[in-house]
């Protein structure tokens, strides 16, 4: 495994931190600006809600939550079928539009994954060991869901990490589907 690697892949991820101002600035991004933003189209975002996998915007404006569910939700469909993903979203955070039952707020699980893949190769073979090593180095310092959490408190820890390892795992196999059908292109 190397380290803070300058991949293709990292140029696709948003760092969370670097659009936090301004959602804090305007009090929430415009459809637009979400498209503009997650690369995700209008009609695909308003479907998404309209299944209810992600949360309904408030006064037309979409939040942290929002945006990066949607983020999520995008970097997976290329290699997990939608309604795993769903799954997968709601044993970490339970009803789509019910915050007491996170164990983890969405820009906070979008940047344990950015981070993760940060620190990976996503065309290098890695153990899961080896994941799991980097995953429990970023989790360190998580302390678990908020006081109002109303889940399983026990196994909110293992959750964030047996679903930061599925979700790595799908994110790196979509790069190598990408890096075999471009070495296919030049045969």
């Amino acid at each position: 495994m190397t380290e803070n690697n300058n991949t293709a892949a990292e140029s696709i991820l948003i760092d969370f931190d670097s659009i936090r101002p301004a959602f804090a600035a305007t009090g929430g991004l415009m459809l637009s600006q979400v498209v503009e933003v997650t690369g995700v189209g209008s009609s695909t975002i308003q479907n998404w809600i309209k299944r209810g996998w992600i949360p309904s915007p408030i006064d037309k404006k979409y939040g942290e939550r929002q945006v990066a569910r949607i983020l999520i939700v995008d970097m997976l469909r290329k290699s997990m079928q939608l309604e795993n993903i769903i799954k997968l979203m709601t044993c970490v955070n339970g009803d789509v539009e019910d915050q007491s039952d996170d164990i983890i707020k969405d820009a906070d699980l979008y940047n344990y994954i950015y981070r993760i893949i940060r620190r990976m190769n996503p065309v290098e073979l890695f153990t899961i060991n080896e994941l799991d090593g980097i995953i429990d180095d970023e989790i360190r310092d998580y302390s678990g869901p908020s006081d109002n959490y109303t889940g399983m408190v026990g196994d909110s820890r293992k959750r964030l990490h047996d679903a930061l390892r599925i979700i790595i795992i799908t994110y790196m196999s979509s790069e190598l589907r990408k890096r075999a059908e471009s070495e296919l292109a030049n045969m």
